[in-house]
């Protein structure tokens, strides 16, 4: 898919009927590799893919979803916040690409269990993720939705 179609097609999917594919995984997680991170401090961050049922049933506000994406930053701030929005960013494009429902989640991740999350990490940001039934297509945005000042 063209970026520009990419991203006026993306959409919030909060219903999944099915598990990734470990293909569909990989190309997600490589997306967020792909990512920008401030001051290319990579260390700095952790992904933390989270499948079992157990653990997923511990959790709230992720929609049922199958796979959830956690990512971490060590001690938080503006530029790790920006950092893993990116991050985020790339996955749920890369998710979307491939068919694969996404929704970005910020109201999950206070609920992840302390012990899944890697030592030294705080949980910043998710991603939820499943099979959907969702078709992407073209939205009509308004092109003045966010207000722009130009200067020249």
């Amino acid at each position: 898919m063209e970026a520009l179609k990419l991203l006026n097609a993306r959409k919030a999917v909060r219903q999944y009927n099915g598990q990734l594919t470990d293909d569909q995984l990989q190309a997600i997680l490589t997306a967020a590799n792909e990512g920008p991170v401030g001051m290319g401090q990579y260390d700095n961050y952790r992904l933390t893919v989270i499948q079992d049922p157990q653990v997923l049933k511990q959790m709230t506000n992720i929609y049922d979803a199958p796979t959830v994406i956690v990512v971490s930053a060590k001690n938080p701030g503006p530029m790790e916040n920006i950092s893993v929005g990116a991050i985020v960013h790339n996955m749920e494009l890369a998710a979307e690409d491939q068919g694969v429902g996404a929704n970005y989640n910020m109201a999950g991740v206070s609920s992840v269990p302390k012990d899944v999350l890697p030592a030294g990490f705080t949980g910043v940001f998710a991603l939820t993720l499943g099979q959907t039934d969702e078709s992407f297509t073209a939205r009509d945005v308004a092109k003045d939705r966010i207000k722009t000042n130009v200067v020249k």
